[in-house]
């Protein structure tokens, strides 16, 4: 599974998480841009060894969705609920070392964890770990967005909104 380290640690770096200089760190780092939104001045979605990118927002700061796994759903299982119970055991698994290669990796010793406080940012997930980072959150989850959509491992940089402690 794809080590996001390098990207996370240049993106950590950055004053503000503008599409622009999410844009540069991904290019630099080796990414290829695959959707370009007209609306937008940089790539939208961007791929590398298997691992997809979403650079997401209108801006000026924007919030970078990496997706590490997935499964799509399929509604036909004769037994739908322990299919997903499946699914999300299978995606949960996943996670430990994707975290343990966050902690372990260059960007290790400037995660802050935050036990009292939820870095989520509202989202849902199924499992997550958090943590604090210069002015940004990295967030390393599993999430399902709705029903019918893919089950996903996903690592997330985005602005810290909440106060510094």
């Amino acid at each position: 599974m794809r080590d996001l380290n390098a990207e996370l640690s240049r993106m950590s770096d950055l004053g503000q998480l503008t599409g622009q200089a999410v844009e540069s760190v991904l290019v630099d780092c080796g990414w290829a841009g695959e959707r370009r939104n007209p609306a937008k001045e940089w790539a939208t979605t961007w791929s590398r060894d298997g691992a997809a990118a979403w650079i997401q927002g209108d801006g000026p700061s924007v919030e970078v969705e990496f997706t590490l796994w997935y499964r799509e759903v399929d509604e036909e299982r004769l037994d739908l609920d322990a299919y997903m119970d499946e699914l999300y055991d299978a995606a949960v698994a996943e996670l430990p070392p994707v975290v343990e290669r966050l902690l372990s990796g260059a960007l290790g010793p400037r995660l802050e964890a935050s036990d009292d406080e939820d870095l989520t940012g509202g989202a849902d997930f199924i499992e997550h770990s958090a943590w604090r980072v210069a002015d940004k959150v990295v967030l390393a989850g599993v999430k399902q967005d709705d029903t019918d959509t893919p089950v996903q491992l996903v690592v997330v940089l985005r602005e810290y909104e909440g106060e510094w402690l």
